[in-house]
């Protein structure tokens, strides 16, 4: 009975996971492409961003991809 239970729980935590990192990539993206038209400067303060605050870009990512997942 608890293998089943282990089972299940780490199947759970694999969808979760698969969507987190589909919204972090969907997100990483569209803060790209707004960065990018400020031109090189905006470009680099992105990569400035994920090199000094990746925990806040992440959830930054997370959240613009999970909302434009969902807007669609």
């Amino acid at each position: 009975m608890e293998n089943i239970v282990l089972i299940v729980v780490g199947l759970i935590a694999l969808v979760i996971g698969i969507y987190l990192i589909k919204y972090a990539f969907i997100g990483a993206v569209g803060l790209l492409e707004w960065a990018g038209e400020s031109g090189f400067i905006g470009v680099a303060a992105y990569f400035a961003c994920w090199v000094f605050l990746f925990p806040l870009m992440l959830i930054g990512s997370i959240i613009t991809g999970a909302l434009a997942s969902w807007s669609e």
